[in-house]
């Protein structure tokens, strides 16, 4: 699976969950624990995709950003994930560097902050607007008060 995290996007290609997606995914699963020339790309993608869902409104906003084709109901996709490598032993998990990369991106402030006001102002223009306007009116002020000092300090001739 050719999971990428580059400028704080993650792109996970998808995956359309049916009825006979866990018996086709528990079979590749068995066959990586079993013949041990392989990589476990199937088993690491099945233990990312349990850590990566929490809840099912993971599962719905993976379905709304079209990475899971869920043929089923959410509660069948969370529990499909979740269940899906249970006693299962990850020899050699693919994607321990992503996982480090989501880590050191999300222990940042920056762009916790960055995330927030991308969530919290780009939902409505007018929440834009206003926001744009008080940077604005910030700045007059502040020019405004750096003249007034300027004329305190240095009185015209």
């Amino acid at each position: 699976m050719n999971i990428n995290f580059k400028n704080g996007e993650l792109t996970i290609p998808r995956l359309a969950i049916a009825e006979m997606t866990e018996p086709l995914f528990r079979n590749l699963i068995a066959f990586e624990q079993c013949y041990h020339a392989c990589e476990d790309k199937i088993t690491s993608y099945a233990c990312l995709m349990d850590n990566l869902i929490a809840s099912k409104k993971d599962v719905h906003l993976l379905c709304k950003k079209d990475i899971l084709g869920n043929w089923l109901s959410a509660e069948d996709a969370f529990n499909f994930f979740e269940n899906l490598y249970t006693d299962t032993l990850v020899s050699g998990f693919c994607y321990g560097g992503l996982c480090a990369e989501l880590n050191k991106y999300h222990k940042h402030r920056r762009y916790k902050w960055r995330a927030r006001l991308k969530r919290d102002y780009s939902s409505n223009p007018w929440k834009i607007i206003s926001l744009v306007a008080a940077f604005i009116l910030l700045g007059l002020t502040l020019l405004q008060t750096a003249y007034t000092i300027q004329q305190y300090y240095l009185p015209p001739q």
